[in-house]
């Protein structure tokens, strides 16, 4: 074996690891909550729950070239299904050290990705807003109150940690075989 294809092996292995933690360190934050809900988060502000998912996509999607295609395609996939397709397409546009600006500057468009109360699609992330950031917000302590808020955050506190989980075993053949679920009436994929 040569160096280079040494060195490209290495690098994938460095990347795999980096991304198991990434999605082990979510995991963690999800769990901690499920068990001993904090009155008070940080995730008070919508514009600051953005940013930090920003930076997290970012975080997992980078060196995704180091990465087999088929392991591409899973953390693509994962990546809209967590944080969504507003976050997912903004972070090859913002830059690492412009994004709690940008967040701040769409402001209003951030605002629109607010599940309202009676939002039936919010539990299960019907709209693409991304699982964890439907969590965060229903967590989140200021705005509206909607009286189904808990069942939201758990809801989708536990599609997110299902998602994760199949996808610390993601598998070659999971591009060809999604793996779905059943929530009610509702079939959805990794």
């Amino acid at each position: 074996m040569s160096d280079w294809s040494q060195s490209r092996a290495k690098a994938r292995l460095d990347r795999r690891e980096q991304l198991d933690e990434l999605v082990a360190r979510s995991r963690f934050e999800v769990r901690l909550h499920l068990n001993e809900p904090v009155p008070n988060g940080s995730y008070d502000e919508l514009a600051d729950i953005f940013a930090i998912g920003h930076a997290e996509c970012a975080a997992l999607l980078a060196h995704r070239r180091l990465l087999p295609r088929w392991e591409r395609a899973l953390l693509a996939r994962y990546a809209r299904r967590v944080h969504g397709k507003a976050i997912t397409r903004s972070v090859g546009a913002v830059p690492a050290e412009a994004r709690s600006g940008a967040a701040r500057a769409f402001g209003a468009e951030i605002a629109t990705l607010t599940p309202a109360s009676g939002d039936t699609g919010a539990k299960y992330d019907l709209q693409g807003r991304g699982l964890l950031t439907v969590f965060r917000i229903a967590v989140g302590t200021r705005g509206e109150v909607w009286p189904d808020r808990h069942e939201v955050a758990t809801t989708a506190a536990r599609n997110f940690l299902t998602c994760a989980a199949t996808f610390a075993r993601r598998k070659p053949w999971h591009v060809l075989w999604p793996v779905y679920r059943v929530r009610g009436l509702r079939l959805w994929k990794l």
